[in-house]
């Protein structure tokens, strides 16, 4: 029912029509034998999507995301900071979801420019986030910084940053940067609360005076909390299956979330629809980056400042890369069972054929293909 709803984007098609595919036969797969050859044990493994939507694929690409991360970022004092805009002006980015490019770039300008005034390139990385405990649409901004940077002799600095003005600016540059896209906004209800530009600046403005929170973690002495706190929402859908608290194939459900106003755990019921549309209004739009680098963590500069930076920190120039992390290893880790040892006679599996499968791609086509044709 879904497949052929106008206000669907293409992406959102694209992505579930992968997910519902995921380990089935229609993406291909390989067969395993035992090299035993008395043995007679054999199984097929299937392809996986990789789909931003699945919670498969995401557990994979989340865990080698961390392990390249904790082994790539310098290990000195940051800080992790929480931009958050006023409620009303969450549907704007809803309607006008090319705007969200920007928040990260708006969030960080006032800890780069403090950065500048006292000679020093800090490192930045930022997440977006669009989904707040409950799956409604909640766009903010996390950033983790240094509590430092290096000059240009190649030393290191210690560097704080004042919480007001970093409030101040976030504030000031969100609100300057919607009233610039006044000519091309998207409102609902515009003739209602939008008639003209004198009209929306009063609006902007009205939020412009209200208390916009910044907030601001206690330090920590390495990146590994911020990039395992933010690893877990970037590379997985907006919720787990686990989080699910009651389905019995009924036409509602239920899921559990931490309400950070009571402090304790909350169950919400809501339909099968409405879970859905909080499901896929997440799901950005093809080739969007969620996380985003700055200061000497640019990918224009990372390469020949990252070093420098290492070394005034005194570690290693150049890291070993991280091992990528691979299905077999995770299985291995996660139920103590290696899936490439035979149950039957303890010998080892290997690949014996491959099957040809559809492909995602071609899936994708077809679907997209199907949902034109119903619409027109």
């Amino acid at each position: 029912m879904f497949e052929n709803d106008p206000s669907l984007r293409d992406v959102e098609v694209a992505e579930v029509t992968k997910m519902l595919a995921c380990g089935m036969s229609l993406l291909g797969g390989k067969r395993v034998e035992c090299e035993n050859e008395s043995c007679p044990h054999g199984k097929d493994i299937w392809f996986t999507c990789s789909s931003r939507a699945c919670s498969c694929c995401g557990k994979k690409s989340t865990d080698n995301w961390i392990a390249q991360q904790v082994n790539r970022l310098p290990h000195c004092p940051w800080m992790h900071m929480t931009f958050t805009m006023p409620d009303v002006f969450w549907p704007l980015f809803l309607l006008n979801r090319h705007w969200l490019d920007k928040l990260s770039q708006l969030a960080v300008d006032n800890l780069l420019y403090a950065a500048k005034q006292k000679g020093l390139k800090i490192g930045i990385f930022c997440a977006l986030h669009t989904f707040g405990r409950r799956l409604t649409w909640h766009p903010h901004v996390h950033a983790s910084v240094t509590l430092g940077g290096i000059n240009t002799d190649g030393d290191w600095k210690a560097l704080s940053y004042c919480h007001q003005k970093v409030e101040k600016r976030w504030r000031n540059q969100l609100c300057d940067f919607l009233l610039s896209q006044y000519d091309t906004i998207e409102m609902e209800n515009s003739e209602q609360s939008c008639r003209d530009y004198d009209e929306f600046r009063r609006f902007i403005n009205t939020q412009r005076q209200r208390f916009w929170h910044v907030h601001f973690a206690k330090k920590t002495q390495h990146p590994r909390a911020t990039i395992n706190y933010l690893g877990r929402y970037l590379k997985r859908p907006p919720i787990s299956g686990a989080r699910l608290a009651h389905y019995r194939g009924e036409s509602t459900l239920s899921f559990r979330y931490l309400d950070h106003h009571t402090g304790r755990y909350e169950t919400e019921n809501v339909s099968q629809i409405e879970l859905i549309r909080r499901f896929l209004q997440h799901i950005p739009e093809h080739g969007f980056r969620m996380i985003r680098y700055f200061g000497f963590l640019a990918n224009r500069v990372v390469g020949e400042v990252l070093p420098t930076v290492r070394s005034a920190l005194g570690m290693a120039r150049h890291p070993e890369p991280a091992s990528p992390i691979r299905y077999g290893q995770m299985i291995k880790r996660f139920l103590r069972v290696d899936p490439f040892e035979c149950i039957l006679c303890g010998c080892r599996l290997h690949v014996a054929v491959f099957h040809a499968g559809i492909g995602r791609q071609p899936l994708v086509n077809e679907a997209l293909s199907r949902r034109g044709e119903a619409i027109t």
